[in-house]
């Protein structure tokens, strides 16, 4: 009995001690797991922000190309990286998150400019704000725009004013510092002329605003990078209208928005068909002040564009068929430059003389 009791206890004490050194190597392969995958994402976006803040370059990058019609796509924004400066126009839902997944250095975010107060254009501002100063910003941010965009920006911080106090009050100033929390607004009266004003300047860097037509919304305005004789206009959503032209004239890159009104009104009569006043009257007021994909290719063959970007395009559209049917032949029947058909994450380098 005493010999079977202490063969009972020997393979207990001999148990407890393989499972020890189980837990010990699993233990430590997850530490050198963990340790992996953070040395891997830090090392990513250290070299991805190296390549996008670089000096005397430009890089486009589609951070959000939907709409607010439901889509797989993430609503509208732009970001464009020109002489180490990251530059965000508006900032629709879910931008924030996918500019991280991105690998965008969003702690480096210095001005944002948001083209009207449609949610799809500035739902996610807000956690552009904070994350940019919870991943790090350690400088000014400010949001330009036309008026009103100052009681869009004081509603976000005030709504997010708790936010800021305990994340300071749990990390500490060192890590979290009060001083960088928020932003800043910066109002600007578009001329009713359409021409265009300065409203950012820095280290070359050139942003032009001007008026577009999205009647009823007003104001509503679009905008014109330039930097080393390169330029890049951002049209906003608008419907077809001399004041985009203008100031598309000659560019490099149009990055506008487009409707195929032809399919948006085979919806509306889809919707009137099934007896639903109300999407029947939604999809039959947006084609008032979009601009449709016919006279977006006009627009710009006669502004001499040199390359159109797609993005905010409505109906979304998915693989090659659908793509080439609603958005392409129209377009470069009547456009002769070239044409990018823009989708999130879309990367475009440009390159300078």
């Amino acid at each position: 009995m005493k010999l079977m009791q202490l063969k009972s206890h020997y393979f207990k004490i001999l148990f407890l001690s393989i499972c020890s050194l189980g837990s010990l190597t699993l233990s430590c392969s997850w530490d050198r797991f963990v340790l992996s995958r953070v040395n891997e994402s830090t090392t990513v976006k250290a070299n991805a922000a190296k390549e996008l803040l670089a000096k005397d370059k430009i890089t486009i990058v589609l951070t959000g190309t939907g709409s607010p019609l439901p889509s797989e796509s993430i609503q509208n924004s732009t970001a464009i990286f020109v002489n180490g400066q990251f530059l965000l126009f508006d900032a629709g839902d879910g931008v924030a998150m996918a500019m991280e997944k991105l690998h965008l250095p969003v702690s480096e975010i210095g001005a944002v400019f948001i083209t009207h107060f449609h949610s799809d254009h500035f739902a996610d501002l807000g956690e552009v704000i904070d994350r940019s100063w919870l991943l790090g910003r350690q400088k000014p941010l400010t949001v330009y725009g036309p008026k009103g965009v100052t009681d869009l920006v004081n509603g976000f911080l005030k709504s997010y004013q708790s936010e800021y106090y305990y994340r300071t009050k749990h990390h500490g100033e060192s890590v979290m510092p009060s001083q960088w929390k928020g932003a800043k607004s910066n109002e600007f009266s578009p001329k009713s002329d359409g021409s265009s004003k300065i409203i950012y300047e820095k280290d070359g860097v050139v942003v032009y605003g001007f008026f577009v037509n999205h009647e009823p919304v007003e104001p509503a305005v679009g905008y014109r990078v330039e930097y080393k004789g390169k330029s890049i206009v951002i049209s906003g959503d608008t419907a077809n209208s001399e004041f985009l032209k203008k100031q598309s004239f000659g560019v490099d890159y149009l990055i506008s928005e487009v409707m195929n009104k032809s399919m948006i009104a085979k919806v509306e009569k889809a919707y009137e068909s099934i007896n639903h006043p109300r999407f029947t009257k939604i999809m039959k007021d947006i084609q008032l002040y979009h601009i449709d994909a016919t006279e977006l290719g006009i627009l710009t063959e006669e502004a001499k564009v040199k390359t159109l970007v797609l993005t905010h395009m409505i109906p979304f559209v998915k693989g090659y068929i659908q793509t080439k049917a609603i958005y392409k032949d129209p377009i470069l029947k009547v456009f002769h430059g070239d044409l990018i058909i823009g989708h999130d994450g879309k990367r475009i380098e440009i390159p300078l003389p």
